[in-house]
């Protein structure tokens, strides 16, 4: 049976999809990743050997490319007998139905399911139960929290600006460690170079510039850097947060976004957030219009904040659910479960079953 991975959207989604990806290899010969163009170099790196097209929505289009009205499925729909959609939106969804294809898919719109145990269900027809931390191996994860830190990476990328932190927290933040005798890394992506250097000059006089960890192109170099030169990540919702969390631990700022559904995989990973009552942003919604001009998910959530979640990080106090640590609040990422349905899992919406979809109707 030929096989298509519908995986058409960006850098940090097609890392949290490894596990998925990885189980799916284990299972069929005639396999092919459809995958955003902007991602194909990182499939290459984590996926070698696997057939690889190319395929670009619309919808997930940044640079506007194409018109709302290509239909990429059209193009290729024989050349597979089978779709499996480890992406899905009401767009993805409307493509699918034009071009006529069998595919499997969660058909769910649900914001407090972990997308990695998602993914799980959808496939679990074929692959039966896996390990979201071991499906996937790229390196060996540390299992255990540094007991002092001696070097940090901050990770100013974003993936959407209300994602974004302010410049002045990460430069407080980085004094503040700075102070505890932590040496800061900053990293970041090309679109980051220019406030990557503003911050290094900014810091308090060392006799040296800070380091610079700016990713590109050569994946396998810029994570192999990344794995020398520090010990923890604190990073905000990003895919350079998400490359980060395949070799070190990394501590999540949390806004608007929604941190149940897109935490980094790793053991050893946690997230801050301020959970306040808008959260998750309207900006997830397909039906409300995000008016939100104050950002006080992130303005709120200041250095001192983070410096005391920090703390009660390293000394192990992150669990699955929030912990509250001062005016913030601690978790763990949230894939210690099995499943949405597993008598251990915490009091959430479930993904739902995943539905098969063959030609001709639903």
């Amino acid at each position: 049976m030929r096989v298509a991975i519908l995986k058409p959207d960006h850098l940090g989604d097609l890392i949290l999809s490894a596990p998925a990806i990885a189980a799916l290899r284990r299972r069929f010969n005639e396999l092919t990743l459809l995958c955003h163009p902007d991602s194909a170099a990182l499939a290459c790196h984590l996926f070698p050997g696997l057939a690889l097209r190319p395929i670009l929505f619309p919808h997930l289009d940044r640079q506007y490319k194409r018109g709302m009205d290509f239909q990429p499925l059209l193009e290729i729909r024989d050349d597979f007998d089978q779709f499996i959609c480890l992406r899905w939106d009401a767009i993805i969804k409307t493509q699918l139905g034009h071009a006529g294809v069998t595919y499997q898919a969660s058909e769910s719109d649900t914001l407090d399911v972990h997308v990695a145990v998602e993914q799980r269900d959808v496939i679990a027809t074929w692959t039966g139960p896996y390990d979201l931390l071991t499906s996937f191996d790229y390196a060996p994860w540390p299992r255990e929290l540094p007991r002092r830190l001696r070097r940090v990476g901050l990770c100013i990328a974003a993936g959407f600006p209300l994602n974004a932190w302010p410049l002045n927290y990460w430069l407080e933040l980085a004094e503040r460690l700075t102070r505890r005798g932590i040496e800061i890394v900053w990293i970041g992506g090309p679109c980051e170079i220019s406030r990557l250097r503003a911050l290094a000059e900014a810091q308090p006089a060392s006799g040296k510039l800070a380091r610079m960890l700016i990713g590109g192109v050569d994946f396998g170099e810029f994570l192999h850097e990344l794995a020398e030169s520090v010990e923890l990540v604190i990073a905000t919702d990003s895919g350079t947060a998400h490359l980060a969390s395949l070799v070190q631990p990394v501590l999540s700022i949390f806004g608007g976004s929604p941190w149940r559904r897109f935490a980094p995989l790793g053991p050893c990973n946690a997230i801050v957030t301020r959970q306040l009552p808008c959260s998750p942003c309207p900006q997830f919604d397909r039906s409300l219009v995000n008016t939100c001009a104050t950002r006080e998910c992130l303005a709120n959530l200041t250095p001192e904040h983070l410096e005391m979640c920090l703390d009660a990080y390293l000394a192990g106090k992150a669990r699955l659910r929030p912990k509250r640590i001062g005016d913030s609040w601690l978790a763990s990422a949230p894939w210690e479960y099995t499943s949405p349905f597993s008598r251990d899992a915490p009091a959430e919406r479930s993904a739902g079953a995943s539905r098969l979809n063959r030609k001709g109707g639903r």
